[in-house]
């Protein structure tokens, strides 16, 4: 598999992923209430076309594409150090590519001098963050639809959660 540049262009087809990816790898660590509260069934749309691509603006961004030249994951990171997006194909995980995905989008962040970086991570993805030399700073939990869902703080190169 080889990782390249997420262009806009590619964003229906990496929502697509995404409600995929949220069903088939994370189902296994929550419900199908929490898988559909997270990822609802839904097609891409004006409104979710425009949240994407304002998210994607102010991003670094990679896909990874498999021998075909098929999606088989994406991520962005933002500028201020957040990771906003990572997710694996079903058909391609577990073969590392998640981890190829954040080293390379930590090693653009680390040249732009961003190098405090941190992530809301699903249970399926805490151990790749972790695997990558995120730390674990405390579970999280969120509201998706009335549905509770489960997460968890990670960061690594110094960043502190801000005092409320």
């Amino acid at each position: 598999m080889r990782l390249a540049s997420l262009r806009a262009e590619d964003l229906p087809a990496c929502f697509g992923l995404f409600q995929d990816s949220v069903h088939a790898l994370a189902g296994g660590c929550y419900s199908l209430e929490q898988c559909a509260a997270w990822a609802p069934a839904r097609a891409w749309d004006a409104d979710i076309d425009h949240a994407w691509r304002t998210r994607l603006a102010d991003a670094w961004a990679c896909r990874a594409l498999d021998e075909d030249g098929c999606l088989a994951g994406f991520a962005w990171l933002r500028r201020d150090g957040e990771f906003d997006m990572l997710y694996v194909a079903p058909r391609a995980g577990r073969q590392g590519l998640a981890g190829r995905m954040i080293a390379k989008l930590d090693a653009q962040a680390a040249r732009a001098g961003v190098t405090a970086l941190h992530a809301w991570a699903s249970h399926a993805a805490r151990p790749v963050f972790e695997r990558a030399g995120y730390q674990a700073l405390r579970a999280n939990r969120i509201e998706r639809g009335g549905v509770i869902l489960e997460n968890w703080l990670l960061a690594k190169g110094g960043w502190l959660e801000p005092r409320v």
